[in-house]
């Protein structure tokens, strides 16, 4: 890192605090704090669903499995291509016709209040923690470049993301989503580039033919792992995110566009980036294979130097300002997960708790005030968390958040994704079936954990399972362990949960008239279309379009500024690609604000010229 890093590191910070400031006049309610009031155009939702289903794990978590295990992460990032398609084609539309502000208040719709209390107190926690991992992952990496500690790093990260999401809602949590989208994207690409046109490397084509030569298991994966462990673990995520993208809870960025058919365009981007995106990501720590094949040398003072494994690559390739660049890549896309996740689950405690249960009759004006009183205790929470999570973890960052989430947010996720299609359960089917499968998941990973850990569980196992696995074979390995117990646990849950939901059917005739009326009308919705948005609605994006432009010409001229940095050509020309990128797209996105500007005032001239006419 050079001074002109740590510049750019500093304006970036500045950049994103103004988010806040410039999008804080926005908010009048509750519905546009949580969701922009339901007013918003579908590539910036679009947007935000993609970052939101990746953060900087894939820069750190994601890149030591590649390091480890090479195109065996590729069964996780492409996990939910089936899930999106069946979001584009069908669940998309029902999400944005649950009319709702927040996706909690749909499961009370769906299955009473005393659900949406459990699922309140048991889920707002839990992404607490994950939000807590993220910011981890990303304050390790950074305080590792930077050469300082990472508490401080994780509490510095922590307020700037947190004061974002207090001052401007939703409308700075989506923007900055946008702005963080195309830098993550471009400073990728160039990494990519300057990676594959080393030497050493001699092209894309050549980076795979010596990988396969120097650890033939990075690309033929049966090599390094079991084949009924591969598969298994590959359809365990399959599972994950099909039950995950097509859940209620999922819904939150569903209820931000303007109609349905926005709501139905804003899917292409995730689909698209998440089929794209990953080729991109494995190519700088599978070049960490040739490279540098002792990260431990790179980075001493990591607890996992594989975790580094991008970020040596990039260290090692690109010209001078640009590693800035990328640790701004690397908190952005930390900052979108976590003040998508602060504002998310704020707008649950405030409207599924607070609301309800302390104060039934608050004013939206009061809501508003105790929304941003939340935004700042919740951000301080995460904070504490993530100092503390790092103080005691054991296991890589990839690992460790992987089997937390599928062990404590699969069992609440499977009711909300079932009950969103099938409607004959009783109330306590949701917490009744997440009950159940949180069982499984606790024996799964205390009782069946110890039980791989064995040398001879393989020989152990019934003749059906042990032919899958091979008797024959060398006991498993380490990463076998983790890939079998994270399969086992999603199978098992999935399993547990819908044998317990569809079995609570048996119970349905004896619910009240008044639950099953409010179910139906819960239905009633989801077939029912949106009324056409009114002309206020739709041109109320405006101010969203000439504040955004407006960010990303500023931004992008201050990148283009670094052209001035003492680089040869390709230094400059890079500056130029990421620069030219951001601003390019601030100057349209102003075109167009001025355009709908221009049309809406011709309309208010129109009518008013009507109106003296009568």
């Amino acid at each position: 890192m050079t001074h002109y890093d740590y510049l750019i590191v500093a304006v970036y910070v500045v950049f994103m605090l103004s988010l806040g400031v410039v999008f804080r006049g926005l908010s009048k309610n509750t519905s546009d704090y949580f969701r922009c009031g339901g007013s918003m155009p579908w590539w910036i939702t679009g947007s935000s669903a993609w970052l939101a289903t990746f953060s900087a794990w894939a820069f750190v978590g994601a890149a030591s499995d590649v390091f480890r295990s090479g195109l065996h992460v590729m069964l996780l990032f492409w996990a939910p291509i089936p899930a999106l398609i069946a979001v584009a084609a069908f669940t998309c539309v029902r999400f944005r016709r649950m009319r709702v502000i927040t996706w909690m208040e749909a499961v009370r719709q769906r299955f009473g209040p005393v659900s949406e209390q459990f699922y309140t107190w048991i889920r707002v926690p839990i992404e607490l923690v994950k939000a807590a991992f993220t910011l981890m992952s990303i304050s390790v990496f950074i305080a590792a470049v930077l050469h300082v500690g990472i508490t401080p790093v994780i509490v510095a990260l922590g307020i700037t993301i947190t004061i974002v999401a207090f001052a401007g809602g939703a409308y700075a949590v989506l923007a900055s989503d946008f702005v963080q989208m195309l830098l993550v994207m471009t400073i990728t690409i160039l990494t990519v580039f300057l990676t594959t046109r080393l030497p050493e490397i001699g092209g894309l084509s050549q980076l795979f033919v010596r990988v396969h030569e120097l650890h033939p298991a990075h690309v033929e994966l049966w090599r390094g792992l079991r084949p009924a462990v591969l598969v298994g673990y590959g359809f365990a995520f399959m599972f994950v995110k099909f039950i995950e993208l097509n859940s209620i809870e999922f819904s939150t960025m569903y209820l931000m566009p303007k109609n349905e058919a926005h709501a139905r365009r804003m899917v292409w981007i995730p689909l698209v980036g998440g089929i794209v995106g990953p080729i991109l990501w494995i190519i700088p720590p599978l070049a960490a294979t040739i490279l540098f094949p002792d990260l431990a040398t790179v980075f001493p003072q990591l607890s996992k130097p594989t975790e580094g494994a991008f970020v040596a690559v990039a260290m090692h390739v690109m010209p001078v300002g640009l590693l800035g660049l990328l640790m701004c890549a690397m908190f952005g896309a930390t900052l979108t997960n976590m003040d998508a996740a602060v504002n998310k689950y704020v707008g649950v405690f405030v409207r599924s708790f607070y609301r309800p249960v302390l104060r039934p009759n608050s004013p939206e004006k009061h809501l508003l005030v105790v929304s941003k009183i939340c935004t700042l205790v919740f951000g301080a929470v995460i904070i504490v968390l993530a100092v503390v999570i790092n103080s005691h973890r054991r296991s890589d960052i990839f690992t460790l958040l992987n089997q937390f989430m599928v062990s404590l947010g699969l069992p609440l996720t499977i009711p909300v994704f079932l009950g969103l299609f099938y409607r004959r359960t009783p109330p306590w089917s949701a917490w009744g079936t997440a009950l159940a499968c949180f069982a499984f998941s606790a024996w799964a990973n205390f009782s069946f954990a110890q039980q791989i850990e064995d040398p001879a569980f393989v020989a152990h196992l019934p003749a059906l399972a042990g032919q899958l696995l091979g008797h024959a074979a060398e006991p498993l390995a380490a990463s076998e362990k983790s890939d079998l117990l994270l399969a086992v646990t999603v199978l098992g849950t999935v399993a547990v949960g819908f044998a317990v939901f569809f079995g609570s059917t048996f119970f349905y005739r004896r619910t009240s008239a008044e639950y099953r009326n409010e179910v139906n009308g819960f239905y009633d919705r989801l077939r029912t279309p949106l009324e056409p948005a009114s002309a206020s609605v739709q041109s109320g994006d405006e101010a969203v379009y000439r504040l955004l432009g407006t960010l990303c010409m500023v931004y992008g001229g201050f990148i283009l500024l670094l052209m001035a940095i003492p680089n040869g050509l390709v230094g400059r020309l890079c500056f130029l690609f990421v620069g030219g990128v951001i601003g390019g797209t601030g100057l349209v996105l102003g075109r167009v604000a001025r355009r709908k500007r221009l049309k809406s005032a011709g309309s208010a001239k129109s009518a008013s010229a009507q109106l003296t006419a009568r």
